[in-house]
């Protein structure tokens, strides 16, 4: 009984080494492979693109409402108090339009970034569960600055030029 015990301790051990040694781990600094994508350059070009015409239009809006608030600083002191009324009015409106657009063209911005970037990260993922499939990787960690890694070895194998290869960046 004793040699059977010892038998199956010895037997549960040599198989979770050799369980163990079939596992591989891998890392990729996922950041620094969406970076190397040229897809998300095109991208961020696209969106600057988007940035400045709303910042001139912006720009435009303040201009002319500055104009309107010199001809009524010039003018103001001349007018009747309705006139004055209707002056400080329409004035505060221009401005909470300005505002208002400003407002709705930071959040469309936002909105246009996460759709030019999200398919990109999306592809990029697709491509590190390709290599950890096909490379029979059990766990490939991002060690991208900031990431939530709960485990890196120094003996986990870098993932970027397969993930790199199967996305065509490396050939």
């Amino acid at each position: 009984m004793k040699h059977l015990a010892k038998l199956v301790i010895v037997s549960i051990l040599i198989l979770g080494a050799s369980v163990a040694q079939a596992q591989k781990f891998g890392h990729i600094n996922f950041e620094e492979l969406i970076e190397s994508m040229p897809e998300k350059q095109k991208a961020l070009d696209s969106l600057q693109k988007e940035y400045n015409e709303v910042k001139n239009l912006i720009e435009e809006m303040s201009v002319e409402f500055n104009k309107k608030l010199m001809n009524a600083q010039n003018s103001y002191e001349t007018m009747s108090k309705t006139s004055q009324e209707m002056l400080e009015r329409e004035l505060q409106e221009s401005q909470a339009r300005i505002q208002q657009f400003q407002t709705t063209a930071e959040e469309r911005l936002m909105k246009r970034r996460e759709e030019l970037l999200n398919p990109i990260i999306d592809k990029a993922e697709v491509a590190v569960k390709k290599v950890a499939e096909r490379e029979g990787f059990m766990y490939i960690y991002d060690v991208s600055k900031g990431s939530q890694v709960l485990y890196y070895s120094s003996k986990s194998i870098d993932v970027m030029p397969l993930v790199k290869k199967e996305l065509g960046i490396l050939k």
